[in-house]
């Protein structure tokens, strides 16, 4: 018998097994996809620009002091105005020029609801004033002028008259700013309505309470430290009723205490 060998050869795949080879679309297929984007793009830009999308409702937020319709009326916005002539930073601008507004913001929605969110700022210390007295914010800036007993304590700082401030600007002052921090560093309970803070030329600190004690703190260095040790001193001498008038923590490791009204510059004139 005879036994015929026969060379095996790999079967080409089916065609249907062949991987499919992409073929870049037709140029006049690219040209009318890009048509067709272009169009809506220009279909959303129109509709933006159109006066379907306008302010529907105006609302503000965090004013206590400020009346909502002068804020309203800084802003320039109104109902059925287009979205697209709001101008935010434009709106900020205006609105962070009113005395009471340190700062402002603008949420706008797709819907057409606008909300005004104002940070008013807060009355901290009132310094003496021709006839009456400044109200300032923590940074100094001037507030109102009030008349008869101030909502917040009264800072003195010795140093040239003020003949002319204008409502809005920051008092330019060293000795002023040097008040208002150690008014920020003194106890919680103390700072309140009747207290008097005087800094000098020379920075030296003063105070007298509500209930009319005097305390001298003295110079700057180690001030932060006598100041600590105030809130002891007053409870003490309110606790044992001595009638101390007078509190002297000028001296490192020294508390003295007397009894009726204190030297001639121990009182805060304003």
């Amino acid at each position: 018998m005879t036994h015929t060998h026969v060379a095996a050869y790999p079967l080409s795949p089916p065609v249907r097994d062949r991987p499919q080879v992409a073929h870049p679309p037709a140029p006049g297929l690219q040209l009318l996809r890009f048509a067709a984007v272009m169009a809506m793009l220009l279909a959303a830009a129109a509709f933006l620009q159109s006066s379907f999308l306008t302010v529907s409702d105006i609302m503000i937020t965090g004013t206590s002091r400020v009346s909502t319709d002068d804020i309203l009326a800084r802003s320039g916005l109104r109902v059925g105005q287009r979205l697209v002539t709001v101008d935010a930073a434009r709106v900020v601008e205006h609105l962070t020029q009113h005395p009471w507004v340190a700062a402002a913001r603008l949420d706008v929605s797709p819907a057409g609801r606008v909300i005004i969110r104002i940070q008013e700022r807060v009355p901290y210390a009132a310094l003496p004033y021709r006839d009456g007295h400044l109200l300032l914010d923590q940074t100094g800036v001037a507030l109102a002028v009030v008349h008869g007993t101030p909502p917040v304590p009264v800072v003195v700082a010795d140093g040239p008259a003020l003949r002319w401030v204008r409502i809005g600007d920051r008092i330019p002052s060293a000795s002023l700013l040097d008040a208002m921090r150690v008014l920020a560093a003194l106890p919680e309970g103390e700072v309140t309505r009747g207290l008097r803070l005087r800094v000098d030329r020379a920075g030296s600190v003063m105070l007298t309470t509500v209930d009319d004690v005097t305390v001298l703190l003295g110079a700057p260095p180690g001030l932060i430290g006598r100041i600590v040790s105030l809130p002891q001193v007053l409870s003490a001498i309110r606790r044992q009723g001595l009638g101390v008038r007078y509190v002297d923590l000028r001296f490192a490791g020294s508390v003295i205490l007397k009894q009726g009204a204190p030297p001639s510059r121990g009182g805060v004139r304003h």
